[in-house]
């Protein structure tokens, strides 16, 4: 019989890993399945990873960060028809759905990075990730996520640092503008 899976044990693992790994190709590769046995297994999941910020559309619940911002852990609701803006996370990510079908787009960036606070970026795919499928992005990749269902969706994500300590940007498609992306967390 196979154990269940908590968010401690997740966590024990994900600092293993840490400990172990420099390479992002390989922390990915390892905490993939992890996360989503995690989202998958729900033992860690609330109600209140239900509650939303309706100002951002989306609501970001820390589950867990280590004193120096690193291997942080987060539940985020994403209210219907809204989403962020393409952004990128200033550190790896591993997100796992958990409840609803969420849109995400990944983005190149097309410019010659010159220009302070200008980007221009192209779409390279675009997918639909719904529960226990799961998205890794390196340090440096572009996306955006939105939720075009009519009820409120969940995804687990785990990052290499928390996002608001990292120099996280978003960008705008019409003006090009590059700006710092920080979220408010419940």
């Amino acid at each position: 019989m196979t154990s269940t899976y908590t968010l401690a044990r997740y966590i024990e693992d994900l600092r293993e890993i840490a400990r172990e790994e420099t390479d992002e190709d390989a922390i990915l590769s390892r905490v993939e399945p992890l996360a989503q046995r995690l989202a998958t297994e729900r033992n860690w999941f609330d109600a209140r990873y239900y509650d939303t910020h309706p100002g951002q559309g989306f609501g970001v619940h820390l589950l867990h960060e280590e004193p120096d911002h690193s291997l942080a852990v987060l539940a985020v609701s994403w209210l219907p028809g809204r989403g962020t803006p393409p952004h990128d996370h200033g550190t790896w990510a591993v997100v796992a759905g958990v409840e609803g079908d969420e849109l995400n787009v990944r983005y190149r960036r097309v410019d010659d990075r010159a220009r302070d606070g200008y980007a221009r970026l192209e779409v390279k795919d675009e997918f639909i990730a719904g529960p226990g499928d799961v998205v890794c992005m390196k340090n440096g990749g572009i996306h955006l996520v939105r939720n075009e269902t009519d009820s409120i969706s969940v995804s687990l994500h785990t990052y290499g640092k928390h996002v608001n300590h990292t120099n996280r940007s978003q960008y705008d498609l019409e003006t090009h503008q590059k700006k710092d992306f920080i979220v408010a967390v419940q």
